[in-house]
């Protein structure tokens, strides 16, 4: 097997993995649950890892990534509601913060670029990390500030991919910071525009 088509097939696994992430939960199960989440979000980073170790880039993995991970965070918020309703409806408001900030970037994109970006980054695979480890001090019942936290940081990384959006609308492909693609914008617009004496050695 070709050895580049392993970060797809880990984010294959990691969508497969969802339908007994909720049989779990429906079933009452917090240790399948969390154990089965856990491996999850192990492949999540061993496919980013994969892909940059074996230089296995592709338009079609980015956009397997990108929707294995809203199905990883739909089923499991889908867990969490069943297995912690009451922290559920506690952080009701944070959640839906999070989700319309989410899906506000996938909205944005499809309305200005007709497809979702799948930018990838580094802000939104930080959070992808430390939302999930805010989730231990919060279903453990010891702190929800962690997770309001990571909210707040997921409104900022949303707000910086719409304006990565904006400022360069037909890039493809990752796109570590807002500041990258400033630099990416800046250069094209150095390509575009005419050196002195252009249009004199022109109409020579």
């Amino acid at each position: 097997m070709n050895r580049k088509r392993w970060p797809n097939l880990l984010s294959a696994l990691r969508i497969a993995l969802m339908p007994a992430v909720l049989m779990s939960a429906i079933a009452g199960s917090r240790v399948w649950f969390v154990v089965l989440v856990a491996v999850s979000l192990a492949t999540d980073a061993l496919d980013g890892f994969l892909a940059r170790r074996l230089h296995a880039y592709s338009d079609f993995g980015r956009k397997l990534d990108s929707v294995a991970d809203y199905v990883t965070m739909i089923t499991g918020l889908a867990g969490i509601a069943l297995l912690w309703p009451d922290i559920m409806r506690r952080e009701l408001t944070w959640v839906a913060t999070g989700l319309g900030a989410f899906f506000a970037v996938v909205v944005y994109g499809f309305v200005r670029l007709g497809h979702a970006p799948c930018y990838h980054t580094w802000a939104s695979k930080l959070l992808a990390i430390l939302t999930a480890l805010s989730l231990i001090p919060l279903l453990s019942g010891w702190s929800a500030t962690p997770f309001h936290v990571a909210i707040v940081l997921q409104v900022i990384a949303a707000l910086e991919e719409m304006a990565i959006a904006l400022l360069v609308p037909s890039h493809g492909g990752e796109m570590p910071t807002l500041w990258h693609a400033w630099r990416v914008r800046r250069e094209s617009m150095a390509l575009l525009t005419p050196r002195p004496g252009w249009r004199n050695s022109k109409s020579r």
